[in-house]
C-alpha cells in the first residue's frame, strides 16, 4: 500500500475517534447585536487568548458563535478562494482595489488551500482560528497586502490552521 493510503487511513481513524464538540448554542439577540458593534475590540481578546468563560464572557462568546457558524466558514472560503484566484490572473485582469502580494501568496499556496479545505470540514472550528484568519484578510499592513518577508504570509496562514483545531 502506498504511504499516502497509509497516512489517509490514519487520519480518517484519528478523526474518527477524535470527540465531536458540539457547536455553541446561539447566543441571545442583545449578544449577538453587542458583539457585532464592538467586534474588533473582542475579536483582539480572541486573538489575545481570552477564554471564553471569562465573567464578561457573554459578548466574547456571541463574537466566537459569529465566527465560527456556517455562514461566516462560508464566506471566509469563498474569499480565500477568491485569494488564490486573484494571484493565479494576469496583474492586467485583477480588479482588487488593493491587490494582493501575488508572490507571497504563491508561497503560501498550499496552506491556504488545506485551510479551505478545513473550512469546508464539517467539524467545528475555533472562533481564535478565524479570527486570525479575519485579521489576516481585513489588516493592509499585514502579508497579503504589503511587502514583508517571503514566507510571512504562509508563516501566518499556518498559525491560523493550526488555532482551528
Amino acid at each position: 500500500m502506498p504511504a499516502t493510503d497509509a497516512h489517509r487511513e490514519l487520519l480518517a481513524e484519528a478523526q474518527a475517534e477524535a470527540p465531536r464538540r458540539l457547536p455553541p448554542p446561539r447566543p441571545a439577540l442583545s449578544a449577538r447585536a453587542r458583539a457585532w458593534l464592538r467586534q474588533d475590540a473582542l475579536e483582539r481578546r480572541l486573538l489575545d487568548g481570552e477564554a471564553l468563560t471569562a465573567p464578561t464572557g457573554d459578548d466574547l462568546a456571541a463574537r466566537a458563535w459569529q465566527l465560527t457558524r456556517p455562514r461566516a466558514r462560508a464566506r471566509m472560503t469563498r474569499t480565500l478562494t477568491g485569494v488564490l484566484l486573484e494571484a493565479g490572473e494576469p496583474a492586467a485582469r485583477r480588479g482588487a482595489a488593493v491587490p494582493v502580494r501575488r508572490s507571497e501568496v504563491e508561497v503560501a499556496r498550499d496552506e491556504i488551500a488545506r485551510v479551505v479545505a478545513r473550512l469546508r470540514d464539517p467539524r467545528p472550528v475555533r472562533a481564535r482560528g478565524m479570527a486570525m484568519l479575519r485579521r489576516l484578510l481585513t489588516d493592509g499592513d499585514g502579508p497579503l497586502y504589503a511587502p514583508n518577508a517571503e514566507d510571512e504570509l504562509w508563516r501566518r496562514v499556518r498559525r491560523a490552521s493550526i488555532a482551528l483545531d
